[in-house]
């Protein structure tokens, strides 16, 4: 049976035998990490719910499943040829693994469930495509040349942003940084190589490729602009699969290399570096959009007693856990980072401190909810967070580290009053 089409907008995941109570506390974590989770009492339920919403996954009890009559067995076995299929079991031996493969599931899970665990292969089954190839900035005097470009790199899958006036190039790098730059070597008013160099002379900035467009021939000119920050040349004409293959290989090499320079290894999420310089972009858009911006900071409570307790591997799962949470409640909007060891630090674009504070606090009590694991053993942890906000009503905070100390001292404010709550900053 074909599954019904999926609801891209739900995680839904479901959960074979209801009266589990390892299914039933599954499904109640998974619930705090945003997926929706629906027990169901049998494969035929299991086989109708598949019909009537396609899930994005399926945990089932591998021993009850193998036990199931050959329709059943069969029935199952059609579903985990169009749907992600985990099982969980007691036993862990070859021979039960084997017969969950012959069922068609994708992972293998012994109990007791490791959430963390289930969570990281449900996240790797079901992972969406990437839907863009990649953000191109085209920077070119002529409307009609950078629709052109514009036109194929779109059908190609990338974003596209273009700028006719060099004088704006800026303003569009700041609103929406590119992962390359298309680049025209004579403009009005700036050339491509100056403008290339005003971009160089910006750290944020020294790693995104640009790329020269011109009909130049002569090969010095073309060297000496590649010496002021240029990574390639390409010659006009340009066929649009040359301009496309040069775009994607470039774009493809700055993906790696921005990953391992900004990206925490850990968690994947930004680095105290690369956070920092987001939250200054963000406070200086705030600031010429004239609109709000909450930034909070995030501390986990009695860190060091999870790691002399439960070992440091422990502690690890602890942070990627409140790394995942952040990553699947907050908005693709907002801005997340690692900001050292056991602290986090988030920039909430156009959200007033109450609401804020409200996000944080909801984020509190689900981590509060969350079972970590070490071994056999689980337990639970809290967090601390302290909140301000960047507007117009307190010119105190509107800079970024201004409102990173804010936020730290709203959150010593937390830690100093007991712990698991959140603060906002007093009015600056």
């Amino acid at each position: 049976m074909e599954p019904a089409p999926a609801n891209n907008n739900a995680k839904l995941v479901y959960l074979w035998p209801a009266q589990s109570q390892d299914m039933q506390e599954a499904a109640r974590q998974l619930g705090y990490y945003g997926y929706e989770a629906r027990l169901v009492d049998t494969p035929e339920q299991l086989v109708d719910s598949v019909a009537t919403q396609a899930p994005t996954g399926i945990l089932v009890d591998a021993t009850l499943a193998c036990e199931q009559a050959p329709a059943q067995k069969a029935a199952l076995t059609e579903l985990a040829q169009h749907i992600p299929v985990a099982c969980m079991s007691d036993q862990s031996g070859i021979a039960d693994r084997l017969a969950a493969v012959r069922l068609g599931c994708q992972a293998y899970f012994t109990r007791p469930l490791d959430t963390t665990s289930l969570l990281d292969t449900l996240d790797r089954l079901t992972a969406p495509p990437q839907a863009e190839a990649g953000k191109v900035l085209i920077v070119d005097d002529s409307p009609s040349l950078a629709a052109f470009y514009a036109a194929n790199l779109s059908e190609a899958g990338f974003v596209c942003q273009v700028v006719t006036d060099p004088l704006k190039s800026l303003e569009a790098l700041y609103d929406h940084p590119p992962e390359l730059i298309l680049l025209d070597m004579n403009m009005p008013g700036a050339s491509g190589q100056e403008i290339a160099k005003v971009i160089r002379q910006q750290d944020a900035y020294l790693s995104i490729p640009i790329v020269f467009l011109s009909a130049e021939s002569d090969v010095g000119r073309q060297r000496e602009a590649m010496s002021h920050g240029g990574d390639e040349f390409l010659h006009k004409p340009i066929q649009p699969e040359h301009l496309i293959s040069a775009v994607r290989s470039r774009v493809i090499r700055y993906r790696s290399l921005r990953a391992l320079m900004v990206r925490d290894s850990l968690t994947g999420l930004l680095n105290h570096t690369s956070y920092k310089e987001r939250l200054r972009a963000e406070v200086a858009r705030a600031k010429r959009q004239n609109k709000l911006l909450s930034v909070a900071m995030i501390d986990i409570d009695h860190f060091k007693n999870v790691n002399d307790t439960y070992g440091h591997p422990a502690g690890d799962r602890v942070i990627k856990n409140l790394s995942r949470l952040l990553k699947q409640r907050l908005r693709g909007a907002d801005v997340i980072g690692r900001y050292g060891g056991e602290e986090f630090a988030l920039a909430l674009p156009d959200t007033p401190i109450e609401v804020a504070l409200g996000v944080i606090n909801s984020l509190r009590e689900s981590f509060a909810a969350i079972e970590h694991h070490a071994g056999n053993v689980s337990f639970r942890n809290t967090f601390s967070a302290g909140v301000a906000e960047c507007s117009p009503q307190r010119p105190l905070l509107m800079d970024a580290e201004a409102l990173i100390k804010a936020a730290d001292e709203a959150l010593y404010v937390s830690k100093h009053g007991g712990r698991n709550r959140v603060t906002a900053a007093a009015v600056g």
